[in-house]
C-alpha cells in the first residue's frame, strides 16, 4: 500500500511540475524549429533571387555583347541600361548590383558624364558586397576622378591596396596620374613598381606599362625644359 501511495504521489507531482514547467519546456523547442525553418526559408528566398539576378545579369551581358570593332546598337544600350538599373534596384546590396552598376559606369563615361559614373562607382566603393569589387571599383573611380582634373583624389584612393591582385594595377594608374600631372619621375617610379608586380604569363599587361615606361623617358627632357621655365619666369 505504502508503494502504491508513494506511485501516486510521484505520479502527482510530476503532473503538477509539468503544469508549472511545460511552457519553459516546449517554448524553446518550438522558437529552435520555427528558427531553423525560417533560417532555411531565407536561404532559399537568397538563393532564388542569387539565381533571379544571375539571369537578367546575364541577359545584360547578352545585350551588350557585339563583334570585334563594332558599336553597340543605341536600342540596345537603352535596353542595357534598363536591364542595368532594374538589376540595381530588385537586387540590392549584392554582387550583380555592384557588377551593374559598374556597367552604368561605364556607359555614363561614355556619354561623357563623370559626375555620374563617379556618383556609381562611390557607390560600389563604399557598399559592395566585397572586398575586391570594392577595390575594382576604386581603380575605375580614381580614373574618372583624374579625368575630372581631381588628381589628389584620385591618388589617395590607389594609394595602397589590401587585394594583392590590384596591386599592380593601382601602381599603373598612379603613373598614368603622375604622367598627366607632369610628374616623370613619379610616374616611373610607379610604372616600375607595376611591371614588376605583374606575374609572368601578363604579356600584354608587360607589353603596354613597357611602352608607358619607355613614354617617360621621352617625356621627361619636356618636363625638365618646363621646370626651368617656370623657375626662370620665377626669378624674374
Amino acid at each position: 500500500m505504502a508503494e502504491h501511495i508513494t506511485e501516486e504521489e510521484q505520479a502527482e507531482a510530476l503532473k503538477r511540475w509539468w503544469n508549472d514547467n511545460w511552457l519553459s519546456i516546449v517554448l524553446p523547442i518550438v522558437l529552435a524549429l520555427g528558427g531553423y525553418v525560417g533560417w532555411n526559408a531565407w536561404d532559399a528566398y537568397k538563393a532564388r533571387q542569387a539565381e533571379a539576378a544571375s539571369i537578367e545579369y546575364q541577359s545584360l551581358l547578352d545585350m551588350v555583347e557585339v563583334g570585334f570593332g563594332q558599336e553597340l546598337d543605341p536600342n540596345k544600350r537603352l535596353n542595357a541600361k534598363d536591364i542595368a538599373n532594374s538589376i540595381v534596384s530588385s537586387y540590392p546590396g549584392g554582387m550583380y548590383a555592384d557588377l551593374s552598376r559598374l556597367m552604368l559606369a561605364k556607359f555614363a563615361v561614355e556619354d561623357k558624364d563623370l559626375a555620374q559614373a563617379a556618383s556609381l562607382l562611390q557607390a560600389v566603393v563604399d557598399e559592395g558586397a566585397n572586398a575586391s569589387i570594392s577595390e575594382l571599383a576604386k581603380t575605375r573611380l580614381a580614373r574618372v576622378l583624374s579625368a575630372q582634373g581631381k588628381h589628389d583624389a584620385a591618388l589617395a584612393l590607389v594609394s595602397s591596396t589590401s587585394e594583392p591582385a590590384y596591386k599592380a594595377l593601382m601602381a599603373e594608374i598612379r603613373g598614368d596620374i603622375h604622367f598627366a600631372q607632369g610628374q616623370i619621375s613619379l610616374s616611373r617610379t610607379a610604372y616600375q613598381e607595376a611591371l614588376d608586380g605583374l606575374d609572368v604569363q601578363q604579356f600584354m599587361r608587360q607589353r603596354m606599362i613597357r611602352i608607358k615606361l619607355d613614354s617617360t623617358s621621352a617625356a621627361e627632357p619636356a618636363a625638365v625644359k618646363s621646370e626651368a621655365a617656370e623657375a626662370n619666369e620665377g626669378d624674374a
